[in-house]
């Protein structure tokens, strides 16, 4: 089985560093994503990130345990416990996604990164909610939530001083790519912006952003991570064969895709 994936990243102004990091890992016939988007508040909050994805990205791909949600909160848990003493007041949002051999995905969250799929002439259809303080009583669309400052308190995250369960659900797939945002994308941008965006074309008026380069030719980094259809087809964006191996992206991406 194949997998088609692609990332984009932008760093944002408010830190100094670019703290949104992806890791991917593939097995013969699954494979798992995480997103992770590290608090601006926390000054390590950026290597606290990456240090997740890392870990979470080589056990999957050295393990062969049937993955469900509570394995893989099992070993957040883990993870957590290594990293704890580590990274004293540090916190990050993720999105961490499965896909085997089911036309199904396994999706567990904490914080502000989402989930969600576009339609070809359409706006983003977006399948999780964020853990806000703003939607925390009742559900908010997203575009009433991305005008609500009450969003910029998370009711759930990754956090150093303590772990916090992530939700979790399953999502159906089809032949449409699934993408994977952090707050920078589905918050920031408009429509017009974010299809511009996951084309791979930074937006003219993206707000605070600026543009990031990278030596992966392969791809344009920046802010969502785009997503997480199975495709038949032998090519792989990154070489990435159906086959144990891993991609981990060390320079905070925020945006993926599997095709």
């Amino acid at each position: 089985m194949a997998f088609a994936i692609q990332w984009h990243s932008q760093q944002g102004t408010r830190t100094t560093d670019n703290r949104d990091c992806a890791g991917i890992g593939i097995r013969q016939t699954s494979a798992l994503a995480i997103v992770l988007d590290g608090s601006t508040s926390g000054a390590e909050s950026g290597a606290f990130a990456h240090e997740i994805a890392r870990r979470m990205v080589d056990w999957y791909v050295s393990t062969d345990e049937n993955i469900t949600a509570g394995v893989l909160t099992a070993q957040l848990r883990a993870t957590h416990a290594k990293l704890s003493k580590q990274f004293r007041r540090d916190s990050a949002s993720y999105l961490l996604m499965h896909v085997g051999a089911a036309q199904t995905a396994l999706v567990l969250h904490a914080g502000d990164c989402l989930v969600g799929r576009q339609a070809p002439a359409g706006p983003m259809s977006w399948l999780t909610q964020p853990h806000t303080l703003a939607n925390s009583v009742s559900q908010m669309t997203i575009g009433d939530l991305a005008n609500d400052s009450g969003r910029h308190r998370l009711t759930r995250s990754f956090r150093s001083r303590e772990f916090v369960e992530p939700a979790f659900c399953s999502i159906a797939l089809d032949d449409t790519p699934v993408l994977v945002a952090t707050d920078g994308f589905w918050a920031e941008l408009d429509h017009r912006q974010q299809s511009a965006f996951i084309h791979g074309r930074v937006p003219e008026n993206a707000g605070e952003r600026r543009p990031q380069r990278t030596s992966d030719h392969t791809t344009r980094k920046r802010r969502v991570v785009q997503g997480l259809t199975e495709r038949a087809s032998s090519q792989n964006l990154h070489g990435l064969q159906a086959q144990n191996c891993r991609k981990f992206c060390p320079s905070r991406s925020r945006q993926i895709s599997w095709r």
